[in-house]
């Protein structure tokens, strides 16, 4: 998904990995059979680089160094066609033995799988799920129509009824389709009110205008769904435009839930701006990618071939237990 790059991620491998290794309290099965002796070449590709990103990268590098392998990393600064030629680069020109990608766009990447196939590459997608799943080798994702569902949950659980603006990310992105639909599909199981969805593409811009939009066609809006942290800087911004912009218990409080757990949503929940995250299991996909590749070097297929890991919510009435296994609010 397009996140936001404001704060790198500067931290020990140590840390990392502590830090990395609490991201969710789900359990999900790892690939069996990978050989610790193999010491791999892995490519990887990565949509662009930002908060989010650089903790992906930095738990595929920790996992890496524990088996000895060497990463070549990549940025295609959301560009899919220069995804595609940085992965054919690594696939051919560097023979790396793996890729490990996080796509542009979900169906663009296809080539990239095809070649992959063809070069007896393992192909291996992590965090963002891409249309051509079946040619994959390993793929290990959020659970996001889960994520949705906790996010609409803790609209819910708020007192009085809920009137409700929802932020939609791009449609390309699997990740944002999911939001979306397991959000509206549990917003409207509790009997709450989407008064208005509001197109980003990811964009900061769109997300502004588009909630200022909103909530001066709306003044009854009291929640606010926002389907990335990245996104959340924008909403704040229309909400002090409004002149609604205030913290959890003062009678302007418009309620904010988002996704990510990223250091946005870390701050914005200690100023008492933000009244819940649902943090993306960011911790697992390293681990279980590299271990991917090594079983799929060893000539053996990744059991399960997918993961999905559904999230964790932190809160105002958690905080003080969860931020630690948050991986923005450690960094």
């Amino acid at each position: 998904m397009k996140l936001r790059s404001t704060l790198g991620i500067a931290i020990g491998t140590l840390a990392i990995v502590g830090m990395l290794a609490g991201c969710s309290t789900a359990t999900t099965s790892k690939p069996v059979g990978a050989s610790e002796k193999d010491k791999l070449t892995i490519g990887v590709s990565f949509d662009l680089l930002n908060d989010i990103r650089n903790a992906e990268l930095d738990a595929i590098k920790a996992a890496a160094k524990a088996k000895g392998d060497t990463i070549d990393f990549v940025s295609a600064d959301q560009d899919a066609q220069k995804q595609a030629s940085q992965i054919q680069d690594l696939i051919q020109s560097k023979s790396v033995d793996a890729v490990i990608v996080i796509a542009v766009n979900s169906d663009q990447i296809a080539s990239s799988v095809a070649l992959a196939k063809a070069k007896s590459v393992p192909f291996i997608a992590i965090d963002r799920a891409i249309a051509d799943a079946g040619n994959v080798t390993f793929q290990i994702t959020g659970d996001p129509i889960a994520d949705g569902g906790l996010a609409a949950k803790e609209a819910l659980a708020a007192s009085g009824d809920r009137t409700i603006i929802q932020l939609v990310g791009a449609l390309t992105d699997q990740n944002a389709v999911g939001r979306r639909d397991g959000f509206t599909k549990e917003i409207e199981a509790g009997g709450g009110t989407v008064a208005a969805q509001v197109p980003t593409d990811w964009d900061l811009t769109k997300a502004l205008d588009g909630t200022a939009n909103a909530l001066q066609a709306n003044p009854a809006i009291n929640t606010i769904f926002i389907p990335s942290d990245y996104l959340l800087p924008s909403v704040e911004s229309a909400l002090k435009a409004a002149g609604r912009l205030a913290p959890v218990g003062d009678p302007k409080h418009v309620f904010l839930v988002t996704i990510d757990g990223d250091p946005n949503g870390c701050k914005a929940i200690e100023a008492k701006l933000l009244d819940s995250d649902v943090v993306t299991p960011i911790g697992q996909f390293g681990v279980q990618a590299i271990d991917a590749a090594h079983v799929a070097h060893s000539g053996k297929k990744p059991s399960p071939a997918t993961a999905a890991v559904p999230g964790f919510v932190i809160n105002q009435a958690n905080q003080a237990s969860e931020s630690s296994k948050t991986w923005g609010c450690a960094s």
